[in-house]
């Protein structure tokens, strides 16, 4: 895992870096998990609400897939790709700070099955996310940190 100023970037996931989302593929290769990157929890700050859409709902790439409301900021996470919502995280409703304390494991928000044959391209992995993440947080003086599990 590669970390730029305090800010984790694991290597095996894919980045939309314009909309500071990732995304896993499921083992079975007809899935994916879509969260929040670390550098978007930092600047949203200590996540209060999480609203994501319904299982079921088609999402087109770049619209929302969930709501985020912080002490700071509201606004959407953006979908990656263009497919359908499988399943939500329960966690989150109960427990959004968990996009602060654990943006690439826990607090993953949605499992989606996304459309074949649609492109990839503008997703990237490995050294290249690295240094696209480089270049973002660096010019947008981004120094992550995390928010505690305890209450204000």
């Amino acid at each position: 895992m590669a970390e730029i100023q305090g800010c984790a970037i694991p290597e095996d996931l894919y980045y939309d870096v314009a909309h500071n989302v990732w995304v896993r593929v499921r083992p079975e290769g007809t899935a994916v998990i879509v969260g929040m990157t670390d550098p978007a929890q930092t600047l949203a700050g200590r996540i209060l609400f999480v609203h994501p859409k319904k299982p079921g709902t088609r999402v087109a790439r770049g619209r929302s897939l969930a709501s985020l409301e912080s002490g700071k900021w509201a606004g959407p996470l953006s979908s990656p790709l263009d497919g359908t919502i499988v399943a939500i995280n329960p966690r989150l409703g109960d427990e959004p700070f968990l996009l602060n304390l654990d943006p690439y494991g826990e607090a993953w928000v949605v499992q989606m099955e996304p459309d074949p044959d649609q492109s990839w391209e503008h997703l990237v992995i490995g050294a290249q996310a690295v240094q696209a993440y480089r270049e973002k947080i660096q010019s947008e003086k981004i120094q992550c940190m995390r928010c505690s599990k305890e209450e204000p």
